[in-house]
């Protein structure tokens, strides 16, 4: 009898932590929930794929399902979402001209939890490689850090089925708030993603157009903003080969995104969202693995 109260306890005990590392890695803790002893064993035995336990996209998955596995629930992880107008960021004018008319579908934006610190040069107890907390999920206008934004974000939004899109990833600050004469840095362009395969992130058939660069402002030039907007495309969209740009800095300063969005007509954004970012000790690293450095 005390054996079974203590088998019993050890297979309640098992139950809760698999539960809490479904929540961690953003799975119900329902799905664990009146599993019998016999299928607690088995899935002790046969642990999800990576992929599923990182919360990544499953083969198959339908588009509504990758998103809610990256973000939970359409709620929000915040008990609402910050909505900013396009002027309050300074869309309009900085990128858009005044009296430009666009969408305010929500762009959800996730960075990874986790990062990889950069070293400190100036601090000999600095090590570099070591895990250090991420953004994670953010709302608009968001400050973060260079670190936390060396990887390119996973994106959703409510998309029409059927629908192509295109994301820019623009920086008007450039190279400084005072003197933009560099505006925009362009960060990112990702075309043709399909609008029933998100969440955009990596693996949902679009096509890098601008391979993705981290925030890197110059030192000593404050908060620079970098506004992800989101286009529908007319169709499937065949972009030029002079248009694309792979892991370098040249041909970034000076892009138009209006420009860009009028020659493929793109028209403007359905929803965007930005975030900020000033000088970190991760931008030196950055700016050496542009030049094809390690």
């Amino acid at each position: 009898g005390a054996a079974f109260v203590c088998c019993a306890a050890m297979q309640r005990l098992s139950l809760l932590v698999l539960a809490f590392a479904g929540v961690c890695n953003g799975f119900a803790p329902s799905a664990w929930v009146g599993a019998s002893p016999r299928c607690l064993q088995a899935i002790s035995a046969s642990p999800p794929p990576l992929s599923s336990r990182l919360g990544l996209r499953r083969p198959g998955r339908a588009a509504a399902g990758g998103a809610t596995m990256q973000f939970g629930g359409l709620g929000g992880m915040f008990g609402g979402k910050k909505t900013v107008s396009p002027e309050e960021a300074g869309l309009i004018p900085d990128i858009f001209p005044a009296g430009t008319s666009m969408g305010s579908t929500a762009i959800r934006v996730k960075f990874p939890n986790w990062v990889k610190a950069a070293v400190d040069l100036g601090d000999i107890f600095s090590f570099g490689d070591t895990p250090t907390k991420g953004a994670g999920e953010i709302q608009a206008g968001a400050t973060i850090t260079p670190t936390q934004a060396q990887s390119k974000p996973t994106l959703a939004w409510e998309a029409e089925k059927g629908a192509y899109y295109t994301v820019v990833m623009a920086d008007p600050d450039a190279p400084s708030p005072k003197d933009p004469k560099m505006r925009e840095w362009v960060h990112w362009v990702r075309g043709n993603i399909p609008g029933d395969n998100l969440p955009c992130d990596g693996e949902d058939g679009g096509d890098d157009i601008k391979e993705y660069v981290g925030s890197g402002p110059p030192k000593d030039t404050g908060l620079h903003r970098y506004f992800i907007m989101v286009f529908k495309q007319q169709g499937k969209v065949d972009f030029a080969s002079a248009d694309r740009i792979p892991f370098t800095d040249s041909g970034r300063p000076g892009f138009k995104t209006a420009e860009f969005a009028e020659k493929y007509e793109l028209g403007t954004p359905v929803g965007f969202s930005y975030y900020k970012a000033e000088y970190d000790n991760y931008v030196p690293q950055l700016y050496s693995q542009l030049k094809g450095e390690k």
